[in-house]
């Protein structure tokens, strides 16, 4: 793809170059040119990512990009067997003490049942943490963190992906920018 392709691709996002830069690097996760880091608002809620909402930064006031990993694999599958393997030996108990009045884990001791009842509530507590976490933490991705020493914001960029194969393209290309400076 060469630096017309991906200069079309930009105005289709929102984005347009200066007379005097050139595009070294575009994704939907960063865009760097010889002279600008553009990065998505991921504060901004309001606009989709990576479709109308930039932070920019100049390049010569910035740091190399600090990458680091983040973000947790699901367990949703597991936390959801869990739950329901705790969920059946809760009810293989409770049912027949509302059914028949007769507690069939009891019969077996009361050392069993307890063991039992334990058991069954680890598997739904442990079920139910795992399913919900999988809901409510990010997937595996890589932060690029752009730091800018003169007191401005600092940049962030997220790539899909533990150790991203982009992401790591992104900070080679910016560091041949930075020798070019």
């Amino acid at each position: 793809m060469n630096n017309t392709d991906l200069s079309q691709g930009l105005v289709s996002q929102g984005l347009e170059l200066r007379s005097d830069e050139d595009l070294l690097y575009s994704s939907d996760f960063t865009v760097l040119t010889n002279h600008r880091i553009l990065v998505p608002n991921i504060g901004n809620r309001r606009f989709s990512m990576g479709l109308s909402d930039w932070q920019e930064a100049p390049i010569d006031e910035s740091l190399p990009p600090q990458l680091k990993n983040g973000g947790k694999q699901s367990k949703k599958q597991f936390g959801t067997r869990l739950t329901v393997i705790g969920l059946a030996l809760v009810l293989l108990q409770i049912l027949p003490f509302y059914l028949v009045d007769q507690n069939l884990v009891g019969l077996l001791g009361r050392f069993f049942e307890v063991i039992y009842f334990l058991v069954s509530m680890f598997c739904l507590t442990v079920g139910v943490y795992f399913a919900l976490g999988s809901y409510l933490t990010r997937p595996p991705h890589t932060t690029a963190l752009f730091v800018m020493p003169g007191g401005e914001k600092d940049l962030i960029a997220f790539f899909p992906g533990w150790d991203s194969e982009e992401a790591e393209k992104m900070a080679r290309v910016y560091r041949r920018i930075r020798r070019t400076l």
